[in-house]
């Protein structure tokens, strides 16, 4: 394994891969779902619905990592670590931009207003304290 450079890391940040959301329940322990992400300006986003468990872990402990890796060679990770900022205010442009690389160009916006017809939807942003980028070869 090689560290990524800067490109490599932004190119693989770019490809609509799964990330796996890590937070601390109450005794401790790791609670880690499969979520949809961006990273953008140098954070990474993730929508919710707003009284999910990892939710619930944040506001108690707002520590989380995220964990994304390839399911392809080269295989290629990315782990990030810091504080979960939960962000206020109309969400719906970040909440599509993030659909959108899953569902696509035209796809983000309906599922966002399937979810919402649901549950209620909030928006995580984390800066990265500490990142490792690794690839394969």
């Amino acid at each position: 394994m090689a560290k990524m450079t800067p490109e490599q890391s932004a190119a693989f940040l770019a490809l609509p891969n799964i990330a796996h959301f890590i937070t601390l329940r109450a005794d401790g322990s790791p609670h880690s779902v499969p979520v949809w992400y961006q990273f953008a300006d140098g954070r990474y986003y993730v929508f919710t619905p707003a009284t999910s468990l990892k939710m619930r872990n944040l506001a108690r402990d707002p520590r989380m990592t995220l964990s994304i890796a390839s399911s392809d060679t080269p295989y290629a990770y990315v782990v990030a670590n810091g504080v979960a900022d939960i962000l206020s205010g109309d969400i719906t442009e970040r909440a599509v931009a993030i659909a959108s690389r899953y569902e696509g160009p035209d796809g983000g916006l309906p599922y966002i207003e399937k979810v919402r017809g649901r549950f209620d939807v909030a928006l995580i942003a984390m800066t990265p304290t500490h990142s490792r980028e690794w690839i394969a070869g």
